[in-house]
């Protein structure tokens, strides 16, 4: 390899999401959804059972990698399955003590907004929870934060998100202001209000 030959690239990407994604189509081939959903609760709330860890389950969705914590994984693995009963979970997770976990929460809260919106789960509370994360003293929650709200809101729910996005918007954290501005374009494309497009308008 000389100076000026290209870095060879990875294959398939190495991040701990990309890891976890690979680590949960495999236990969905062996053991399926609805199975593997369940186990990616239990793993977030921490009531694993003695079955979950003799028959291996669990060790194949956490990995050995230590990127993720048992329980950052078990909320991850439900942006891959889903079923709606983890929504209180998930819920509960937003008070949980490692930011990883709360941010994690967040992240799925974002990917599964329209399953939510369709069986009718997103209302002003769950709303409002997202919102009061906005003002999480870790960064990474904030960011999370910020992307459930402009996946989440509703119509009826913009008097309250608009401006806390707005706020974020504004911060001197780049990733953070990125993060809120693309919430509040997502809000504005799905809502049908170009108005809170914080991006100049032709």
């Amino acid at each position: 390899m000389t100076p000026r030959d290209p870095l060879p690239l990875p294959v398939e990407p190495q991040t701990p999401h990309a890891r976890l994604a690979r680590r949960v189509a495999a236990v969905v081939d062996d053991r399926g959804e609805a199975a593997v959903a369940g186990l990616a609760v239990r793993l977030l709330t921490g009531a694993v059972t003695p079955e979950d860890v003799t028959s291996g389950a669990a060790r194949a969705l956490t990995g050995d990698d230590g990127a993720l914590s048992p329980a950052a994984t078990g909320a991850l693995a439900l942006s891959s399955v889903w079923h709606r009963r983890a929504v209180p979970a998930l819920t509960d997770a937003l008070d949980a003590d490692a930011p990883d976990v709360r941010a994690a929460a967040l992240l799925v809260l974002a990917v599964r907004a329209d399953a939510l919106r369709a069986d009718a789960l997103v209302d002003r509370a769950l709303v409002e929870r997202v919102r009061d994360a906005a003002g999480d003293p870790h960064p990474e929650v904030r960011e999370a934060a910020a992307s459930a709200l402009g996946a989440l809101a509703r119509a009826e729910d913009l008097e309250r998100v608009e401006p806390t996005l707005s706020a974020m918007v504004m911060d001197l954290d780049p990733e953070l202001a990125a993060a809120a501005e693309l919430a509040l374009a997502h809000v504005a494309q799905r809502l049908g209000r170009p108005d809170l497009d914080p991006a100049p308008q032709n």
